[in-house]
């Protein structure tokens, strides 16, 4: 995720409905009166591109500032206040913008924290903020850490995962589904621009559809004993990236090929690549799958992977059915592990060519759904699938296949 912000805005007509009656009440008085809304706009662009900052130099109102009736929501010292400050929280959002009979443009603005929320002069253009706010950043890109892999939360109580580095966007929520225990690996890094904390984008090793972004004192890299991971393009021999699996100090050694090693070193795959061989959970890949079972610390296991193709379907639905072709509906954190799964680029198959039975157990298998328990609480055990064809102009396109599944009596 950035949180870069576009200079340009595309804005478009809507049903004056989306303003709600009220608001337009609000906002529109007679030419005697004062100024008067004659055109309504909408935002077309992402919420997070329509961050905003005040500079002071306008009030924030109730409605239009120059129509009748118009009260102060929050001074022009109140907003260069909050123009000035070290708090994330007294960012804005703009969500809706109007154009007087003057040609003056009124942009509708919330603050991040939610404690101010009225119509500011933004100009005379609606492709661009003017007047009393300009675009925000209200994150920069930082630096990776060296090591991205195997890490652990040192206090989820206090610093836990949020859908964005916290309160850098408008109704910023925590993620939850995680476990306490849970290893992640880092896969983006962000500063707060008024803070200047760093967060780090982490996935979960364990459940990869749970991703989120963490206060960088949250995370510590791995402890004690660890084996690098050494990413080498079969076609070239080269290597193209590293990672790590992290173990114990007390042990001897560690068995990379586990699934939870496997996970991680599968979602550490530098970008660009895929696993050279998905088969048995990506463990096809190692070089040397006894020396992977056996690693000692300051071992160096070599992982194969290929260019990825960019010709490709772009996700693999697996609907699951019982033996009477009936649907086997999942719960819902397995549901998103199943389609984060047949989502990751290395499951895609070039336009054309067929997605196998095989593929398909594979993506059940990253899902750790071989065996599962569904919604309704019956227990399932995958018994097969079948391969599919694809066609030259699936590329970019979503395919479904199906995965047969029978009942299994404890």
């Amino acid at each position: 995720m950035k949180s870069s912000l576009k200079k340009s805005l595309y804005v478009g007509l809507a049903a004056v409905s989306m303003l709600g009656a009220a608001g337009l009440a609000s906002t529109t008085a007679s030419a005697k009166s004062g100024a008067y809304v004659t055109k309504t706009s909408y935002f077309t662009t992402a919420p997070e591109s329509r961050n905003v900052v005040p500079n002071g130099t306008h009030a924030l109102y109730t409605k239009v500032g120059t129509s009748r009736g118009a009260r102060v929501v929050a001074s022009k010292s109140t907003m260069g206040r909050l123009a000035n400050s070290n708090s994330s929280n007294d960012y804005f959002r703009a969500y809706a913008i109007v154009t007087t009979n003057r040609g003056s443009v009124y942009y509708k603005i919330v603050s991040f924290d939610g404690k101010y929320r009225g119509w500011i002069y933004g100009g005379r253009s609606t492709t661009q903020f003017g007047g009393g706010i300009a675009a925000a950043q209200t994150t920069k890109t930082a630096s990776m850490p060296a090591t991205t892999t195997g890490y652990t939360l040192t206090n989820p109580s206090k610093w836990t995962l949020w859908n964005n580095p916290k309160y850098t966007q408008y109704k910023a929520s925590k993620v939850t589904g995680f476990k306490s225990t849970d290893t992640f690996t880092i896969t983006g890094a962000e500063t707060k621009t008024r803070e200047g904390w760093v967060y780090y984008q982490v996935k979960d090793d364990q459940n990869p559809s749970i991703t989120g972004w963490v206060y960088n004192l949250g995370v510590q890299a791995p402890q004690g004993n660890s084996v690098k991971i050494s990413y080498v393009d079969k076609a070239t021999g080269k290597e193209v990236g590293t990672g790590s699996v992290p173990f114990d100090k007390s042990a001897s050694y560690t068995n990379v090929t586990t699934t939870s090693n496997l996970n991680s070193i599968v979602n550490g795959v530098p970008s660009g690549y895929v696993p050279y061989d998905n088969n048995n959970g990506g463990s096809a890949s190692l070089a040397n799958k006894d020396n992977a079972a056996i690693a000692k610390n300051g071992d160096t296991i070599v992982y194969y992977v290929k260019a990825a193709d960019t010709n490709t379907t772009k996700a693999i639905k697996v609907v699951l059915v019982d033996g009477n072709n009936n649907a086997i509906t999942l719960k819902d954190n397995d549901q998103k592990a199943l389609d984060a799964s047949g989502a990751k680029a290395a499951f895609q198959v070039k336009a054309g060519e067929t997605i196998s039975a095989q593929d398909v157990q594979n993506i059940l298998a990253d899902a750790n759904l071989t065996d599962l328990i569904s919604n309704s609480g019956s227990s399932y055990r995958f018994v097969s699938a079948s391969d599919t064809p694809t066609t030259a102009s699936d590329n970019g396109a979503t395919i479904n296949v199906r995965a047969t599944y029978k009942v299994v009596a404890y």
